[in-house]
Order: structure tokens, then C-alpha cells, then sequence
């Protein structure tokens, strides 16, 4: 009697529910949908870009050192100067995918470091090509951690490993792609315009 009672309780239901939607295969489950492999294509894109931004000005520095009259020190300290905004950056950033919209988070990133690529195209001098450096390391902090979040709520863990390593392409593409069209364009039209065009095609 005790025994039925219990059985028809409505925790005991409850917890008879979960337990069976736990055990039941989930409705993501499986090879990605069209949506994720197109966001998973987008996130690759992102990746390139990314590394392309960030690696374009070591492309570009002969030609801006004879330009500007940069010494050696200064072209060292604007080329490491992204790497500290960017690595210090990183808690930030994972504060702020874990408290608000990852994706928002992202877009804006995004949009951080496309207008400082396109700025650092107007730039006249080491002062504003620091600051647009350091700004660019802030931007792209947010790169990885939101990739993460994004993985992690909208990706089942069997659709994770694939989708990682193609991000991972994107990374190591981006900057393989971006050294040798980069030279090439700027030895064709110049380092600013390159930077101009280059964040403002981002954005789209």
C-alpha cells in the first residue's frame, strides 16, 4: 500500500520522468543539422580572419618601418603589443561568455577588431599603432572562449571533436593564407589600403 502510494506520488513522477528522459537519445543527437554545419562554417571563417588580423602587421612591417621611421625597439614593442592586451584580456572575456549571450559577445569582438584592422590602415605614427594593437588583442580575446561557449550549449559532445578541428584549420589557414595574399597585395597597392579594405570586408 505504502509501496503503490509512493509509486503514484508526484515526486516519485517526477523523478520516474527524469530518469527515463535521461536514458532516451537526445533530439540533437547525431550528424550536425544544416543550421550547426553552416554556424560551424562560420565559425571557421571567424578563425581565419581572426589570425589574418593579427598577423598582417609582421607581413606589412618593412614597409611601415621605412614610412614611419620606426627603430627596431618600436617595431618590436608594436608587434608584441597585441600579445599582451590579448593574453591578459582572455579572463575578461571568459567572465563575460559565462554572465552574457556568447554570441553578442563574440559579434562584438568582431567588431572591435575589424574596425582597428581598418584604422591601423589611417595610423601616423607609433603612439596610435600601439593603441590600435592593444586594442586589436582586446577584441580578439573574446575569440576563443565564446567559441567554447558556443560548442558547449549548442553542440552535442559527438559533434564537438570534428567541429574543434576544424576551427583549428581556420587557425592555422588564416595566417598561411594571410602571409602570402598579404604580401602580395601590399606590394600591389600598399600596406594602408590593404588594412582598410581588409577590416571592412571583415564586418561583412
Amino acid at each position: 500500500m505504502v509501496k503503490d502510494q509512493e509509486k503514484d506520488s508526484p515526486q516519485h513522477s517526477a523523478v520516474h520522468s527524469q530518469v527515463i528522459s535521461t536514458n532516451q537519445p537526445s533530439r540533437l543527437s547525431g550528424p550536425p543539422t544544416r543550421a550547426l554545419w553552416i554556424a560551424t562554417a562560420l565559425l571557421v571563417v571567424a578563425t581565419m580572419i581572426n589570425y589574418f588580423d593579427r598577423g598582417n602587421l609582421a607581413v606589412a612591417a618593412p614597409l611601415l618601418k621605412d614610412e614611419l621611421g620606426l627603430s627596431p625597439e618600436k617595431l618590436g614593442a608594436l608587434l608584441s603589443a597585441f600579445f599582451w592586451s590579448y593574453a591578459t584580456m582572455h579572463l575578461v572575456a571568459g567572465w563575460l561568455v559565462d554572465r552574457y549571450n556568447e554570441n553578442w559577445i563574440l559579434a562584438a569582438g568582431f567588431f572591435i577588431w575589424s574596425i582597428v584592422t581598418a584604422f591601423t590602415g589611417l595610423s601616423t605614427g607609433f603612439v596610435s599603432l600601439f593603441a590600435l594593437r592593444l586594442l586589436l588583442g582586446v577584441g580578439e580575446s573574446v575569440a576563443y572562449p565564446a567559441y567554447s561557449k558556443i560548442l558547449t550549449s549548442h553542440y552535442t559532445e559527438n559533434q564537438r571533436g570534428m567541429t574543434n578541428s576544424l576551427i583549428e584549420i581556420g587557425g592555422k589557414f588564416g595566417p598561411a593564407f594571410g602571409t602570402l595574399a598579404g604580401g602580395m597585395m601590399m606590394a600591389r597597392f600598399g600596406w594602408r589600403p590593404f588594412f582598410v579594405v581588409l577590416g571592412f570586408v571583415s564586418l561583412v
